[in-house]
């Protein structure tokens, strides 16, 4: 028997499925970052999601997740929280139960897009000859590029690259892999102009005057203004790093390129 997420009860209730989020920030081949913002009790109605997904809290408190089963799930998402979604989820709605404001950044990787087995219930037909409703088939158009196969872009510090995913460049927010090779680490205490936010898939990576170190697996937070390092990789470190506006205040001395420090 096939796995019920939901698609037929929605159809039966009449339920048109939403966005995933509120606006979308940025977008480019690799990924698709969506802005969710709620008011206390506010609430983001019934959707369903197509891709892998990070949330990133950037504020918030207590919001409850509601399957279109009735199944509820409390959750905590303040300042700094993230959570990584990698498998398909029934259909839910997310409601914020707190008496503060919930912001968040939803980043949809689009390389994987999953496909529900109940969802023929709740898909409309396409008319012999015709074509699908207006918007539809744009919902579903994907265009797939492997982050693997981008070569890294070594920067002015030798000894760390990256691979820019997407950058805004009116707001100087990005979403970048970052390498640093063993050894290698930004050598003075520094602040972003920006929230900076990474997870650690590969290595090992340290701060020195705290001993706060990153494994995989590992999220870290820089609210903005937050002084942090020197650091050093003890291993060969692979991050996500994503700032939510520019990165320095001013070119930081460690890099000789002016566009490596955005």
């Amino acid at each position: 028997m096939s796995q019920d997420f939901g698609f037929a009860l929605a159809k039966r209730r009449g339920i048109t499925l939403g966005d995933i989020g509120h606006r979308i920030v940025e977008e480019n081949d690799q990924t698709r970052v969506w802005e969710v913002r709620l008011e206390p009790g506010e609430m983001l109605d019934f959707h369903i999601h197509r891709h892998p997904y990070l949330v990133i809290s950037l504020g918030g408190g207590d919001n409850e997740i509601e399957t279109i089963f009735g199944d509820r799930i409390a959750t905590s998402e303040p300042l700094g929280h993230t959570v990584a979604i990698q498998e398909k989820r029934a259909i839910h709605r997310l409601t914020n139960t707190s008496d503060t404001l919930y912001l968040s950044r939803l980043v949809e990787f689009k390389s994987v897009r999953w496909v529900y087995p109940d969802e023929g219930e709740f898909l409309p037909e396409t008319p012999v000859g015709g074509t699908v409703p207006e918007g539809f088939a744009a919902a579903f158009k994907e265009i797939l590029i492997n982050a693997a196969d981008e070569p890294w872009s070594p920067k002015s510090l030798a000894g760390l690259s990256q691979k820019m995913l997407w950058r805004n460049e009116e707001s100087g927010a990005s979403i970048a892999l970052i390498k640093f090779e063993k050894g290698v680490g930004i050598p003075n205490a520094h602040a972003h102009a920006s929230n900076q936010f990474m997870y650690c898939l590969s290595g090992q990576y340290r701060y020195i005057p705290t001993g706060t170190t990153l494994v995989a697996g590992s999220f870290y937070c820089n609210p903005v203004g937050s002084v942090h390092g020197p650091t050093v990789a003890d291993e060969t470190t692979v991050f996500l790093e994503i700032y939510d506006g520019p990165h320095y205040p001013v070119q930081p001395p460690w890099y000789t390129d002016a566009s490596d420090a955005q």
